[in-house]
């Protein structure tokens, strides 16, 4: 079975405890946007445990990525949006937890970001995610949503904080057996990869 990165977003297509902090919340001038290459901007081994292995570090085709937000590769030309997804893996031989994946999708524009957030959103929803509070927001508008899935192994439950900033998309999950993970702990990727979108688009 395939526990790739950006297992929400396949799923769509295919068909530890963190303590509270203030909310991870970014201001971004209109000017302000996020132009380095997705591989740098993207969660990093640095972000994740020591235990953590690469798992799954590669573009997404246009047809991966419209499939999965149920729309068109017109749509997303015209929305200058581009994704590239970055797996770790817990190194243990025996799936339990976790898979830590990102999914960063750039567009043109902040506009355009908003649809394609949007887009991520209902296509979530009508695969059979629900949405949970946190109690934080993330970037300039965030969800949370929770997808449970049946396999030969047992259920496996994604988290996902999907958050907007600036130009960019982004779904921070964590994959793992049903009590194999706190809830907050997704949090604490959301915030590292928010970190470093928020860096570079002050940056440039």
């Amino acid at each position: 079975m395939r526990h790739a990165a950006a297992f929400m977003l396949a799923a769509i297509a295919a068909a530890s405890c963190s303590r509270s902090s203030p909310p991870a919340t970014a201001s971004v001038t209109p000017s302000q946007a996020v132009r380095s290459a997705p591989q740098t901007v993207i969660l990093q081994a640095s972000d994740v445990p020591a235990d953590y292995v690469l798992e799954t570090d590669d573009d997404m085709t246009a047809q991966q990525l419209a499939d999965g937000l149920s729309t068109s590769t017109k749509a997303l030309e015209e929305r200058g949006a581009s994704a590239y997804v970055r797996a770790f893996k817990q190194s243990d031989q025996q799936f339990r937890c976790c898979l830590v994946d990102s999914i960063l999708i750039t567009t043109a524009d902040a506009n355009a970001a908003r649809a394609v957030f949007a887009d991520f959103r209902a296509s979530a929803l009508a695969l059979g995610s629900t949405e949970t509070d946190l109690g934080e927001k993330v970037g300039d508008d965030s969800r949370v949503l929770v997808f449970q899935q049946p396999t030969s192994d047992g259920d496996l439950v994604t988290m996902t904080v999907l958050f907007r900033y600036a130009n960019v998309v982004d779904a921070v999950e964590v994959t793992g057996r049903p009590g194999s993970f706190e809830r907050p702990y997704v949090l604490d990727f959301a915030r590292k990869q928010l970190g470093r979108l928020r860096a570079d688009a002050e940056r440039t």
